[in-house]
């Protein structure tokens, strides 16, 4: 993937600013554990500071798209669009790392949201969501596990991006991947193993399956 001193200078900044954040919050709070953990305050800073590190993660990334939000298309590999992506995957990349310790499965979808997806109730979620700010999963749906739920591919020196909607009550597969600019309808079974490629759209109940993915039901 394409990179510049322009990425690194944005990706940098804005790291160094949350890990800022994250040491002057700590030194606040030290006195505090030192007093009622004794000598074992300094785990206890840890993972208030992974903790701290990762919910500034997904303020900063809130507060980005707030500004500027992330608009679906087609673009180079020179444009400030992709260069803007970037710098929005590495803090919500880091800040999902490390709120890891604090993310046992049934938690998972609600980090997600932190970082701007839209998730509805009862959802199951055994894969991975890309790009979260872009995806939307309706109340009930399962996610199968090692799933991958995309708003962005990189393909030809292109850049694309796209919302991903994933209905009520709808099963995605095992090992199952969904491309940008999809739209897989309520009470969709997407068999294990399949791929639904960009700008595809389910219609609500059908069964679908295959690389690329058909209906087969």
């Amino acid at each position: 993937m394409k990179t510049s001193y322009v990425d690194f200078l944005l990706c940098g900044g804005a790291i160094g600013a949350i890990l800022a954040s994250v040491l002057a919050l700590i030194a606040l709070l030290r006195p505090l554990s030192t007093a009622f953990f004794s000598e074992y305050h300094v785990i206890v800073d840890l993972m208030l500071a992974l903790l701290c590190y990762g919910l500034l993660s997904a303020l900063l990334v809130r507060v980005l798209l707030k500004i500027r939000p992330m608009e679906p298309g087609e673009y180079s590999m020179d444009s400030s669009v992709f260069t803007y992506w970037k710098l929005l995957t590495i803090v919500y990349r880091l800040g999902q790392g490390a709120l890891n310790p604090f993310t046992p499965v049934f938690v998972k979808p609600l980090i997600e949201m932190l970082f701007g997806a839209r998730v509805g109730a009862d959802v199951a979620l055994g894969g991975t969501i890309d790009d979260p700010y872009m995806v939307t999963i309706g109340a009930g749906a399962v996610l199968g596990n090692a799933s991958l739920v995309s708003g962005n591919m990189v393909y030809g020196g292109k850049f694309v991006c796209g919302a991903v909607n994933i209905g009520a009550g709808a099963t995605i597969g095992v090992n199952s991947v969904i491309l940008p600019g999809t739209e897989v309808g309520d009470n969709v079974t997407l068999l294990g193993g399949s791929y639904v490629m960009p700008g595809t759209k389910i219609p609500a109940g059908e069964t679908w399956r295959g690389n690329p993915a058909r209906k087969w039901m």
